[in-house]
């Protein structure tokens, strides 16, 4: 029945991914006019300090208050841990000695600290192992495709999965961190799996009932896809790591946005093409 009704209105359906990409384009093109970055970088990417403390209970918004300049977050998990992070120049004892007022703090805290030049460094570096990620994927969908058009395809749904997600990030408030590039480079991956099972099919069936095959690939695609779910729910309500979650949040989000960018703008134009191509023959 859903199957039957999605595949009615595919037409429409293909358009979703590809106003979302248009939108996340202007987001983030917003984002390196004003700040000269593409999202708001974290204190591993700037510089600063990160004072981190495992707690039994807490009052978040106390603590908030008497650090307005701090950034305060809360892990999950089985172990929760508060992290403040500060500015480089900021005063450690004193985000010792107000924490210690409004949480009930486990032992010492655990103190990291990057300069801003190793920050500006890791920052630079990790844009480039984005980049090159991107376009050693690109040459490897080429090679094993061998066709122009559904290599193109497959990379315009991970160019959507990524640049959405990035853009999906900042209006949460997710900060770019060294974890959040890790994921980020993860969601390629994802991205390209559930393309090539999609595109791979499509072009087995040599233009032959194009709607089955679409079928049988997403049956596959989204078993994959919900096996992917039960391990990053868990990965982020149990782990008890502010880097685990991270990881497991920026993962959370590309493969959701995975779905309709696979199943609906790549399915919808690898269907135009093989119509296209089969009129041609």
């Amino acid at each position: 029945m859903i199957y039957e009704k999605f595949e009615k209105y595919w037409k429409i359906w293909l358009w979703v991914p590809i106003i979302l990409l248009v939108l996340s384009i202007g987001i983030i093109a917003n984002n390196i006019l004003t700040t000269g970055s593409f999202m708001q970088r974290d204190i591993e990417l700037t510089g600063g300090k990160s004072v981190t403390f495992e707690i039994n209970s807490v009052d978040v918004e106390a603590i908030k208050s008497a650090l307005p300049h701090a950034t305060v977050h809360v892990t999950t998990g089985i172990v929760k841990n508060l992290i403040i992070e500060v500015s480089f120049d900021s005063d450690t004892d004193e985000i010792v000695e107000t924490v210690k007022r409004f949480a009930s703090v486990n032992g010492d805290p655990t103190i990291q600290e990057i300069g801003p030049t190793i920050g500006n460094i890791f920052f630079q570096q990790a844009q480039i192992a984005l980049i090159a990620a991107f376009i050693l994927m690109a040459i490897t969908v080429f090679i094993l495709f061998r066709s122009v058009v559904p290599s193109l395809i497959v990379i315009l749904a991970a160019t959507a999965d990524i640049v959405i997600t990035v853009a999906i990030l900042h209006l949460t408030g997710v900060a770019l961190s060294l974890p959040v590039i890790a994921a980020l480079l993860m969601v390629i991956g994802y991205s390209v799996d559930t393309n090539m099972v999609l595109t791979s099919e499509l072009l087995k069936s040599n233009n032959k009932d194009v709607s089955a095959g679409i079928k049988r690939a997403m049956k596959t695609g989204l078993t994959m896809t919900s096996t992917i779910f039960v391990a990053l729910f868990a990965m982020y309500f149990l782990a008890g790591s502010v880097i685990i979650e991270q990881i497991a949040f920026v993962l959370i989000i590309g493969t959701l946005l995975d779905a309709p960018t696979t199943w609906m703008t790549n399915a919808g134009i690898l269907r135009m093409w093989l119509a296209r191509k089969r009129r041609k023959e």
